[in-house]
């Protein structure tokens, strides 16, 4: 009963993504652009719709973020809280709870860790859910990981320039390979527009993007 409830929960999120943009989930080929005239009033039915839960309800990313999990289907089940904080390295950081290691990795909680004026508040729903889905992919590269793994990570992320920057073009083109290259062409992060614009069509998602 739990597994057909979840079948149609996605297949609602499908039908409302469809509906909004033309575009079904996770597509990878073709201009899906996200308008916030599409999603007026329609937060409930993301909620319902969605495997994940977005803490807290009612943030201005809130939308943004079901959308953008909604492209990366191995996060299906995970909670995401949306933090912010005043001394932050980063305007946006995909954190790893340090909770996490005492739970089974597929209760395992992620944590969007935010400046108190980060700038993807300020940016239109498409640029926010560039931004967020560059860090769902970093959620996506934790998932795969052990705790022990983590810490690895998290030692050569600190220690090393070159590692870091790899990581985070890795996660440009994962976040483009999960259907969001659009979106990363609005607010382009590690790979520059010409990049992205490349890797799209070396993927053969877009036979060519240079009318952007």
């Amino acid at each position: 009963m739990e597994f057909t409830i979840k079948i149609l929960g996605r297949g609602l999120l499908i039908f409302i993504l469809a509906l909004t943009t033309g575009n079904l989930l996770g597509q990878t080929s073709g201009k899906l652009i996200y308008r916030q005239s599409d999603f007026n009033n329609k937060i409930d039915s993301l909620r319902s719709a969605s495997r994940n839960l977005v803490l807290p309800a009612g943030d201005q990313l809130e939308m943004a973020t079901y959308l953008a999990v909604s492209h990366y289907p191995e996060l299906a089940g995970h909670k995401i809280k949306i933090k912010y904080k005043r001394n932050v390295q980063y305007p946006i950081t995909a954190s790893w709870s340090f909770w996490n290691i005492f739970k089974f990795r597929k209760h395992h909680t992620y944590v969007l860790l935010l400046s108190q004026d980060a700038f993807v508040k300020r940016l239109n729903l498409n640029g926010k859910i560039g931004v967020i889905g560059h860090e769902m992919a970093h959620f996506a590269y934790y998932r795969k990981r052990s705790s022990l793994g983590m810490g690895w990570w998290g030692i050569k992320y600190s220690i090393s320039k070159k590692f870091r920057f790899q990581f985070e073009k890795d996660a440009d083109r994962a976040t483009i390979d999960h259907g969001l290259g659009w979106q990363l062409l609005d607010i382009s992060f590690y790979m520059n527009k010409a990049e992205v614009k490349a890797y799209m069509e070396q993927r053969g998602y877009l036979e060519s993007v240079s009318d952007r």
